[in-house]
């Protein structure tokens, strides 16, 4: 059985005084601590979740500039290639005028000797018909 004497109440104030100084030296800097560290985790993860979108907003934007960078170089080797191709045409054409100017020089050449030809042919043929007669008859005529 339980008896009910002063004993009991000296346990239920040493409860109570046992409570108090545990409360102030336990529970309250232990709940402190645990808030500390609620905050800290939270901040933390505040932290991590804004230096997650800070690389992803960096990744976009390297990605952009890498696109832009993909679209200037393509830009840039149509432009070399335009600026080829127009090199290659212009000295074509150089080449094909030097070509006519060459076939003219040759035709002017070609007419030239052919005239000189006909002149010393026109010569030997005035002259020919003497020959032949001479070399007929024996004789020079």
């Amino acid at each position: 059985m339980i008896d009910i004497d002063y004993t009991l109440l000296v346990q239920l104030a040493n409860f109570i005084v046992l409570i108090f100084v545990l409360n102030v030296l336990l529970i309250k800097p232990m709940m402190k601590h645990l808030a500390e560290r609620d905050d800290k985790i939270s901040s933390s993860h505040g932290q991590a979740k804004a230096n997650m979108e800070k690389a992803e907003s960096m990744l976009a934007e390297y990605e952009a500039g890498l696109a832009d960078a993909r679209m200037k170089a393509n830009q840039a080797y149509t432009a070399v290639q335009q600026e080829g191709i127009a090199q290659q045409r212009a000295k074509l054409v150089e080449a094909r005028e030097k070509a006519q100017e060459m076939m003219g020089k040759a035709m002017a050449e070609l007419d030239s000797e052919a005239g000189k030809a006909r002149k010393t042919l026109e010569t030997e043929m005035a002259k020919l018909p003497a020959d032949i007669a001479s070399k007929l008859l024996g004789r020079a005529i």
